[in-house]
């Protein structure tokens, strides 16, 4: 396998986009449509961060592997902030059931999601979420997750399938739950079950 010498990209950021560096490694990102949405990278190891003018560098010397899988992480996660605080992300999930009609209800007062009479049961199912990063906007059976910050949607997406886990029921009767079915990124659809 060819070694590399030196690792350098270099990402672009927009004229309505203020990204912050600081030596740590702390990432924060503001635009138009989300609140400043601050990253602790501080963990990462020989790879340097640089701001100049419009752009942020990402350099490592005589990287390995691992590194260079690394850096390539943090270069999408920021690339994704950017494109979120200029057009937030949605989330959008299905709620399905056979059995008992259940429904999704959001607290942001309480930081929680609440799935009421799944699978007939009197207590609520129910997640924490931050509500100064996430929206939540329920219509009929879908919810809408809205925000800039991808990592947390996709976290709060997956929590709400997870609490809608079915024990010993057979799954191929009981498909009742929460599920994913759609990423838009602004009007545009990222990716869709069909």
């Amino acid at each position: 396998m060819v070694k590399t010498a030196y690792f350098r990209e270099e990402l672009d950021i927009p004229e309505d986009v203020k990204v912050t560096v600081d030596e740590d490694h702390h990432i924060t990102v503001k635009g138009p449509e989300g609140d400043p949405i601050e990253k602790d990278f501080s963990h990462i190891r020989g790879i340097t961060i640089k701001q100049e003018e419009n752009k942020l560098i990402f350099e490592a010397h005589f990287p390995r592997g691992s590194t260079l899988a690394l850096a390539n992480t943090i270069i999408n996660i920021v690339d994704n902030l950017i494109k979120g605080v200029q057009n937030n992300y949605k989330y959008i999930s299905m709620v399905c059931y056979s059995h008992f009609p259940c429904s999704v209800e959001a607290k942001p007062r309480d930081r929680e999601i609440h799935v009421i009479n799944f699978l007939g049961e009197r207590a609520p199912r129910v997640i924490k979420y931050d509500p100064s990063m996430v929206k939540v906007k329920v219509e009929g059976d879908e919810v809408f997750l809205i925000g800039a910050d991808k990592e947390v949607l996709g976290q709060t997406a997956a929590d709400l399938k997870k609490i809608c886990r079915i024990r010993k029921k057979d799954p191929r009767i009981f498909q009742d739950g929460v599920y994913l079915y759609k990423i838009m990124h602004g009007e545009e659809v990222a990716w869709e079950i069909k």
